[in-house]
């Protein structure tokens, strides 16, 4: 068997040479921010409601993509990238805010016109209905609309074991350690607030590796980063009660082993969040 510190130490000299080649590529957060602005502005509501936010956000990503292409400054244009994916935030949620505005100031207006015209029973009744109907189909979007933005703010999928979030290694740590990075809790920051706005969820944190190295190391890396998540959150008052850490080491991959880009997606944690009403289970 190779001695491990060569592995280790080839490991670090590959992992040198590919961020060193990879400098000069896009940042991903210049599209993923791209893709958000585009999506804001296909969208009639956010034009007709937010268009100031939106030009604002425009902007923004404009000056993140002149300061990548004419300067070259990774930190700079991903910084800028972030500010425009907020603004562009802000400007879905402004738009939000002001057509609910609006359709609530249509329905008042509906049950204004409602109540001059009611003059019999039946006019009454139905009026009642009508009412609560409204009631109900306002309060069943608004929870529906509250649900999407923080999916959206979490970047979690829906799926029968519960809201799956997926965090990438270079997110959260340093590659073959388990301690965070300084930065991880901006990207934890969502959960945390999802977390305390819904008390009755429970989590389960999955650390997950690629192939390389043995199946006993991978399994424990996994599992101290895994405990390295929930402590974090413990520590920001979230109770431990309602944790679940576990490592699977190599053992789910989510794509192939044997590319380079295919282990580092499969080096990820995944917080799998409980349907409302359920508590969150272990794979089996």
């Amino acid at each position: 068997m190779i001695n491990k510190q060569i592995v280790y130490l080839f490991t670090g000299v590959s992992l040198t040479t590919l961020v060193a080649g990879c400098a000069g590529t896009r940042p991903a957060s210049l599209d993923r921010a791209r893709s958000s602005l585009t999506q804001a502005q296909q969208d009639p509501a956010v034009v007709r409601y937010a268009p100031a936010q939106l030009t604002e956000a425009q902007a923004t990503m404009t000056q993140a993509e002149n300061v990548w292409n004419s300067e070259g400054d990774r930190e700079e244009a991903s910084h800028l990238a972030y500010v425009a994916e907020q603004k562009t935030r802000i400007a879905v949620v402004a738009a939000q805010e002001k057509a609910a505005e609006d359709e609530t100031q249509r329905l008042r207006a509906q049950r204004e016109d409602i109540r001059v015209s009611a003059r019999t029973r039946e006019v009454k009744l139905a009026h009642a209905q009508a009412e609560a109907a409204t009631d109900r189909a306002v309060a069943a979007t608004t929870r529906a609309q509250v649900l999407e933005q923080e999916l959206a703010a979490l970047k979690a999928q829906d799926t029968e074991r519960g809201l799956v979030m997926t965090l990438q290694e270079g997110v959260l740590f340093e590659y073959d350690k388990a301690d965070l990075k300084p930065g991880a809790m901006h990207s934890l920051e969502p959960l945390m607030t999802f977390l305390r706005e819904h008390p009755d969820r429970t989590l389960l944190i999955e650390g997950h590796t690629d192939s390389t190295g043995s199946d006993s190391y991978n399994l424990e890396l996994s599992q101290r980063r895994a405990e390295a998540v929930r402590n974090f959150l413990s520590s920001n008052g979230i109770s431990v009660d309602r944790i679940l850490a576990r490592g699977y080491g190599e053992s789910y991959p989510v794509t192939t082993n044997t590319t380079e880009a295919g282990r580092q997606q499969n080096r990820r944690v995944e917080v799998v969040i409980s349907h409302e009403g359920q508590r969150v289970a272990e794979r089996r």
